[in-house]
């Protein structure tokens, strides 16, 4: 059983993780993170979210394929002696990709475009839905102990992933997120001080 967290606690301590064990994840447990997931608000409750749960080895064999030839020659291996945190980071960078295959699970939250109506669609409601739910899947794996990450990676080739994995034209694609046991240890987070974030009744106004 993996420990649970307290709420406040797992909003201090969500960082992303992409470095992840090989070793897979029970279906109980997925079904557990989708299931929080779709506590998530939606435009209308129509809960018109999907997701896309890809664990087949040849699958995430493809994933990494397309990855590698859409964006390898973009992060080449730096010099050894380079030592920059450029460096740094651009080696992790190349690590996740080239290694995307020995990730156990990747969700693709999908939303139906399809608020207020079928035949009348705004995206904005798609996204808003989505992301909810997004949000609430990785907080959900941080409280039970799964590394996440919030990704874009399916936007490389978004063409090929649909043709892939049979997503109709009616369903955007919220998100590529990479789940495992982690590697190494979750926050603190780094973030700004709340008040640059904020305004007092005008753009631009100081909170303080």
């Amino acid at each position: 059983m993996t420990a649970e967290f307290d709420l406040f606690e797992a909003l201090e301590t969500c960082r992303a993780i992409r470095r992840l064990r090989p070793d897979p994840l029970p279906d109980e447990l997925i079904e557990r993170l989708v299931h929080f997931a779709t506590r998530a608000p939606s435009a209308g409750n129509r809960q018109l979210w999907r997701f896309l749960v890809v664990t087949a080895p040849e699958d995430r064999r493809w994933f990494r394929d397309m990855l590698v030839e859409a964006v390898g020659d973009r992060y080449p291996e730096p010099a050894v002696a380079d030592t920059s945190p450029t460096a740094h980071a651009q080696r992790r960078y190349r690590r996740f990709i080239f290694d995307f295959d020995q990730i156990p699970v990747l969700v693709l939250p999908l939303i139906e475009n399809a608020f207020p109506s079928r035949e009348n669609p705004d995206v904005r409601y798609a996204w808003s839905s989505v992301y909810a739910a997004t949000q609430n899947l990785l907080l959900a794996a941080r409280g039970l102990g799964i590394g996440a990450a919030m990704t874009t990676n399916h936007l490389e080739n978004e063409p090929a992933v649909r043709e892939h994995f049979g997503i109709p034209p009616a369903f955007e694609i919220g998100a590529t997120i990479p789940l495992g046991y982690p590697i190494g240890r979750y926050g603190p987070l780094t973030r700004n001080p709340v008040v640059s974030t904020m305004f007092r009744g005008r753009f631009g106004t100081a909170w303080t």
